[in-house]
């Protein structure tokens, strides 16, 4: 079900090759922080006995990050606001569908660590925690946590741009969110969002 998604998050690895192979860092050693926006290509993945057939849903991500380096490995956690959910389609009578677009906020807190092959390029993989805000209400998911897996790359561009990066990620949750008592819902999340970093002035 998922292997599209993959398949997505492979081609834009690889377009982004020619890039990460020309990339040079001009950023210190040590910590800074961040700030992010992004776009969440949910959908959620579905098993046991329901009516709704999921559709990818586009929603948003906005937070912050601390990113700590040590020569190439790297530690990040964040703090984001981050919209999962899907949209839903059921048959009703006369052979029609039905559309349901519903929208869990969480406040998530991914904490990723890194590994830097070349100048430019981060991989990171990681835990993330997050807690449904709406959790227990109507239209809200059925559980107050999930629990996801984080693999992603930290692209920082170059030039003009310098003080921007990219953020590619696939979190897979592992906790069922469903408000449906026969059926189990996990939310997939197909991440990608710019950071502008916050880089400490220099000593002169």
């Amino acid at each position: 079900m998922h292997t599209h998604r993959l398949l997505v998050f492979a081609v834009l690895l690889t377009l982004a090759t020619p890039l990460i192979s020309q990339a040079q860092s001009n950023k210190p050693y040590g910590g800074h922080f961040g700030l992010k926006v992004g776009a969440n290509f949910n959908r959620i993945s579905i098993s046991g006995t329901t009516a709704n057939i999921p559709k990818q849903r586009l929603d948003f991500t906005l937070g912050g990050m601390y990113r700590y380096r040590i020569n190439k490995f790297v530690a990040q956690p964040e703090v984001l606001l981050s919209m999962k959910g899907a949209t839903f389609q059921a048959e009703v009578a006369g052979g029609n569908r039905s559309t349901t677009k519903i929208a869990y906020p969480y406040v998530s807190v991914p904490l990723l660590l890194g590994y830097i092959p070349t100048e430019g390029l981060t991989i990171q993989a990681g835990p993330e925690f997050s807690y449904a805000l709406t959790a227990g209400q109507s239209g809200g998911p059925g559980a107050k946590t999930d629990v996801g897996a984080v693999l992603g790359i930290h692209y920082d561009f170059l030039d003009m741009a310098d003080k921007f990066s990219l953020h590619l990620r696939y979190i897979y949750g592992f906790n069922n969110v469903s408000p449906e008592a026969g059926a189990n819902y996990y939310n997939r999340v197909l991440q990608a969002a710019i950071v502008y970093n916050l880089y400490p002035k220099q000593k002169k």
